[in-house]
C-alpha cells in the first residue's frame, strides 16, 4: 500500500504500529504530529487507488460521521488524501482493545452485562440516525472499549461508502455476513432497523458466546439470515433469563416492522427487562419496507416466552392458509360492499310493493273508517239486512236513502231482538251516516 511504508502520512502522521485490518482498510497507531496527540489512521487499501466514484463517496461519509458527537460514538477528527493518492481517516484513539477481542478472551458475559454492553450501543445508534447517518455494519469488531470500561462505536458510515465497491468482494463481506440484516442480504436498503438487527446478534453472541446463523462461506451466512429459523439463545443457554431471551427474539424477526422501531424504543425495553419486565409485543410501523416475507402468528405471541421461537421462527404463510395484510383488508371491504348493495335492492323491493299496495287500495274496499265502525257495532247487523232492500248487505251498487224518520231514530229506538224480521228497520244506517253509493263492509 501506498504511503503506508513511509514514516509518516501527508506530512503529519507518523505511523507507529499497526492495529488491525479489515475488508477496504488498514488501521495503525499515529502520532499526529500538529496536535501533539495519539490517532487511529485508518488509510485505504491500495485496489480502490482511482476509483473517483468511490472516493467522492468516502469523503462524503466521512464527513458525514465527523459532524457525529456523542461519548459512545468514536470521534472523527480529519480525512484526507496524502500527495501519493493514499487516503485516509484520524479517528480517536481507543487504547482498550475491541469487544471482539474482550469476548475470544473471556466468553460470554452474565445477563446483566450484556444487557449494559446493549445499551451503550444503542445509545450511540440512537444518537446517529437522530442524525440521519445509518452504521450498516454493526459487529463486535466495530465495538471498541475504553481503559475504563466504556464503549464506542467506531466506522459510521464508513460500510456504506464501501458497499458498492466491495460487496463482490469476498473477504469484505465475510467479516459481516454474521451480523447482516436480512432485507441486507437481499439487496435492500439498510434503515435504522437494520441496526438494531445487527447488535441483536451482538447481543446474541455476547450471551451465548457463538453467531446464530454459520456457514461454510458468505453467502450461505446471509441466506440464513432470510430463511433460516432462530434458534433463541435460552435454548442454548437455559439460565439466561426469559425476559432477555424474548428481548433478543424480537430484535431478531426477519420483518424489519416487527422489530423495535427506534434505538430509543429499545433502551426502553432494555430498562424493562433489567427490572424484570419482558419488552411489550411488536407493533408493526408504515412506512416500514417489508421484505417479502409474512409472520406466522399474532405480534401479541412473542411475548410469550415458551413460544417466543415459534413465532420468529419462521415467517411463512399464515396458520390455516388465512390471507393477511393488505389482501384481507380487500376481501373485507368488498364483503362490506355485497351487503350494502344487498340491502340497497332489498328497501327497493319493499318501497315498490308499499306503492303498489298504496294505488290500489282506494278500488279494493272501503276505507279503514268504516271497517273499524261496523267492527264496532258488531257483525250481527248485516246478516239482519239481508233480506231487506237493496240487496245481500248492500252489496249491489245503489242503495236506496232510509226514510227521514228512519235517519232521526237513534239506534236504540228499534223493536227488541224478539219481534219478528218484518218489523226490523228497512236498513242498516251506521251513526256516522253513509253516503250513498259507497259500500258498507266489505266482505259480507
Amino acid at each position: 500500500m501506498r504511503g503506508v511504508n513511509q514514516t509518516t502520512i501527508d506530512g503529519r502522521y507518523t505511523i507507529e504500529r499497526p492495529l488491525g485490518s479489515g475488508g477496504m482498510a488498514e488501521v495503525f497507531l499515529a502520532r499526529d504530529g500538529v496536535l501533539d496527540r495519539d490517532v487511529a489512521l485508518k488509510v485505504l487499501r491500495s485496489q480502490y487507488a482511482g476509483d473517483e466514484e468511490f472516493y467522492e463517496r468516502f469523503r462524503r461519509e466521512a464527513t458525514s460521521a465527523a459532524g457525529l458527537s456523542h461519548p459512545n460514538i468514536v470521534q472523527v477528527y480529519d480525512r484526507g488524501e496524502a500527495p501519493d493518492g493514499t487516503c485516509y481517516i484520524a479517528m480517536e484513539y481507543i487504547s482498550g482493545g475491541t469487544l471482539k477481542e474482550r469476548l475470544d478472551e473471556r466468553g460470554p458475559m452474565e445477563p446483566g452485562r450484556a444487557l449494559a454492553v446493549a445499551s451503550q450501543v444503542a445509545e450511540a445508534l440512537w444518537a446517529a440516525h437522530e442524525r440521519g447517518v445509518i452504521h450498516r455494519d454493526i459487529k463486535p469488531q466495530n465495538i471498541l472499549v475504553t481503559d475504563m470500561g466504556h464503549l464506542k462505536v467506531t466506522d459510521f458510515g464508513i460500510a456504506r461508502a464501501a458497499s458498492a465497491a466491495t460487496i463482490s468482494a469476498t473477504n469484505a463481506v465475510f467479516g459481516t455476513a454474521g451480523y447482516l440484516s436480512p432485507e441486507q442480504a437481499l439487496g435492500e436498503p439498510a434503515t435504522p432497523r437494520s441496526d438494531l438487527y445487527s447488535l441483536g446478534i451482538v447481543l446474541y453472541e455476547l450471551l451465548t458466546g457463538v453467531v446464530p446463523y454459520r456457514a461454510d462461506n458468505p453467502v450461505a451466512v446471509c441466506m440464513k439470515h432470510v430463511t433460516e429459523p432462530l434458534v433463541p439463545p435460552r435454548r442454548l443457554d437455559p439460565t439466561i433469563p426469559e425476559a432477555v431471551d424474548v428481548l433478543v427474539v424480537k430484535m431478531l424477526v426477519k420483518d424489519p416492522a416487527d422489530r423495535p422501531a427506534s434505538a430509543s424504543e429499545l433502551l426502553d425495553d432494555i430498562e424493562g427487562v433489567r427490572k424484570g419486565a419482558p419488552p411489550p409485543a411488536p407493533t408493526p410501523r408504515t412506512g416500514t419496507p417489508r421484505i417479502g416475507v409474512r409472520k406466522t402468528a399474532e405480534p401479541a405471541a412473542a411475548t410469550d416466552p415458551a413460544t417466543a421461537g415459534a413465532t420468529t421462527a419462521a415467517n411463512g404463510p399464515a396458520a390455516g392458509g388465512a390471507k393477511r395484510g393488505r389482501f384481507a383488508g380487500r376481501r373485507v371491504r368488498r364483503q362490506r360492499a355485497a351487503v350494502m348493495i344487498l340491502c340497497a335492492l332489498l328497501a327497493l323491493v319493499l318501497l315498490g310493493a308499499a306503492t303498489l299496495g298504496l294505488s290500489r287500495g282506494p278500488q279494493d274496499g272501503a276505507p279503514m273508517g268504516r271497517v273499524q265502525g261496523v267492527a264496532g257495532e258488531g257483525l250481527d247487523a248485516p246478516t239482519a239486512d239481508a233480506g231487506g232492500p237493496g240487496g245481500a248487505g248492500g252489496i249491489s251498487g245503489t242503495v236506496e236513502p232510509p226514510p227521514a224518520d228512519s235517519q232521526a231514530s237513534p239506534p236504540a229506538a228499534s223493536p227488541p231482538a224478539a219481534a219478528p224480521p218484518a218489523a226490523s228497520p228497512p236498513a242498516f244506517v251506521p251513526p256516522d251516516g253513509p253516503s250513498p253509493g259507497e259500500d258498507q263492509y266489505d266482505g259480507g
